[in-house]
């Protein structure tokens, strides 16, 4: 998977993610299956770090951008993104998320055009 980002949320399910920041910097943030933070660090072009199974990690990009590429190790991986084209962010009105997250329109317009492609590669099934 080959992802440019400004804001992300993505979760594996039993699969573990291997990511190397191609491009850019941004955060990282790791949460463990208790729901305590385990990892917080900002990460830049030439990383890499390991995401265990069913941890969930968040990718928070600089304004300049990040470009990464992970390895997932299972068939069937599964991702949610908190913003862009496959959102569910998409469904809802501007309004509904201004007063849900309490910001501006200013703030959830930014939000909204920070995620807008990615490509997720998957090999031929047998």
């Amino acid at each position: 998977m080959v992802e440019r980002c400004a804001l992300l949320v993505s979760h594996c399910d039993s699969a573990l993610q291997v990511t190397y920041i191609v491009r850019g910097s941004g955060r990282v943030q790791v949460v463990g299956v208790d729901g305590k933070r385990v990892l917080e660090t900002h990460v830049k072009a030439g990383n890499l770090f390991i995401v265990p199974r069913f941890f969930v990690v968040s990718k928070i990009c600089d304004p300049d951008g990040m470009d990464w590429f992970s390895i997932i190790t299972t068939p069937n991986p599964i991702f949610t993104h908190l913003a862009g084209r496959t959102s569910a962010w998409k469904a809802l009105s501007p309004q509904v998320l201004e007063a849900a997250f309490n910001v501006p329109s200013d703030l959830e317009k930014l939000f909204r055009s920070k995620r807008t492609s990615d490509e997720i590669f998957f090999p031929p099934s047998k």
